[in-house]
């Protein structure tokens, strides 16, 4: 079984259309979802947000410093961009990573991580 999910999701910032590729990877960090922000081609930025974070985002305002989260659903990074998304993709997407992984359920193999650290 694959511990890794992928989707693409839009998003607009303002009046622009971003296209965001969502990762959610059970192995290598359960708690998170990575976001490439990208043209099709080209990564402009890349995020790694706490899944049940964007979860609860999607019922209450929630985080605080350069990642808030909230109702609508808008994703504000660093005080200065915010992105919306439309609740029905992101919820469709974050169900399945939940599936993959229920809350409570999560693991770190920390001998990996510690590995990845040192290497990087």
């Amino acid at each position: 079984m694959s511990t890794v999910l992928h989707d693409k999701l839009f998003m607009r910032l303002d009046d622009l259309p971003v296209l965001a590729h969502m990762t959610y990877d059970a192995s290598a960090d359960p708690y998170a979802v990575t976001v490439a922000f990208t043209d099709g081609t080209f990564v402009y930025a890349e995020w790694r947000l706490d899944r049940g974070m964007l979860r609860d985002g999607m019922r209450r305002p929630v985080g605080e410093g350069d990642v808030r989260v909230r109702p609508g659903v808008h994703i504000e990074l660093c005080g200065q961009a915010d992105f919306t998304v439309a609740e029905d993709s992101l919820q469709r997407f974050l169900e399945r990573t939940y599936e993959m992984v229920p809350e409570g359920e999560e693991r770190v193999d920390m001998d990996a991580l510690v590995a990845r650290l040192l290497a990087g």
